[in-house]
């Protein structure tokens, strides 16, 4: 690929297409038709000697090269988005960009309905975009621009990020509603006793493990998963247990809430951002968004 007969038009198409996995929809998002996007994608395609996306039922999946690209097309879109944004200030009316915010499912349930109306109210044309990867990948992807901010409990977020304290969420326990040996109160040897799910993402199984070790005790583990959701409608139809934070406990349906009987502290939810975007204009407005008109 010769960088100087590139049309650099074609890496928005390419992060469009990423992101909706269909044509139509990529088309729609960054404003062509689609013919133009389908053209686009056929220029994209001879340029790199690869297929780049393979249409499949659950629409068009990336092939390697183009997940090796994605990391790099993000960044440079970045970089140059903040560069043409940053002399002028950050207009929420008229700019296009997409923000991409790292967060579990139980921060997808707390954070967007109250970002979303903010968003549309005031700036109808910017797209939100969540993401949900490992924890070992969070400052690669801020630090790289791939991700705008991170929303959690990420107590490993340190050296060359900041933060701040958007709300407060306390851990609990459930279990189904008709569960044969839990009913209301919910005591230590009980919790002992029953057999748990464990969730991947979030802290709520390290905080366990650890007030656990202080104690010398265990409890039984028999199931892992990734997201909070997926847990609570495992417990909602068996006899296990799992704590979660009590904001990813308010939709779930068919299961008891009940106090974790260990010394848990509540979890400090934040907002993160790296320090190359400390002063973006846009990033700036995004985290005032979010600690002044959602979470004041």
């Amino acid at each position: 690929m010769n960088i100087k007969t590139f049309d650099l038009n074609l890496l928005r198409v390419f992060a469009a297409i990423y992101a909706e996995r269909n044509v139509s929809k990529a088309a729609y998002a960054i404003g062509l038709s689609q013919p133009a996007m389908s053209n686009a994608l056929m220029r994209l395609r001879k340029a790199c000697s690869d297929t780049l996306f393979i249409r499949t039922t659950g629409g068009m999946e990336p092939t390697a090269l183009a997940e090796e690209l994605i990391g790099p097309v993000r960044q440079a879109l970045s970089i140059l988005q903040a560069s043409l944004e940053h002399p002028y200030g950050f207009d929420p009316r008229e700019s296009e960009r997409t923000f991409r915010i790292l967060m579990s499912d139980a921060g997808e349930g707390i954070v967007l309905p109250r970002l979303i109306p903010a968003v549309l109210r005031d700036a109808p044309n910017v797209r939100i975009e969540t993401l949900r990867r490992p924890n070992e990948l969070y400052a690669q992807l801020l630090q790289s621009g791939e991700a705008d901010l991170a929303i959690g409990n990420l107590t490993f977020l340190k050296s060359g990020f900041y933060q701040q304290r958007l709300f407060g969420d306390p851990y609990c326990c459930l279990a189904r509603r008709k569960h044969p040996c839990i009913c209301g109160d919910f005591t230590l040897n009980q919790f002992l006793e029953a057999q748990h799910v464990s969730v991947a993402t979030g802290n709520a199984d390290e905080r366990v493990e650890r007030a656990l070790a202080k104690m010398r005790a265990k409890r039984k583990v028999i199931l892992s998963v990734t997201h909070y959701h997926v847990a609570a409608e495992v417990v909602a139809r068996s006899n296990l247990v799992v704590t979660v934070p009590r904001n990813a406990a308010r939709s779930a349906p068919g299961v008891q809430v009940l106090p974790v009987p260990l010394k848990i502290s509540v979890a400090d939810v934040r907002q993160f951002w790296h320090r190359r975007a400390h002063k973006n204009p846009a990033n700036q407005w995004l985290r005032a968004m979010l600690a002044k008109q959602v979470f004041e």
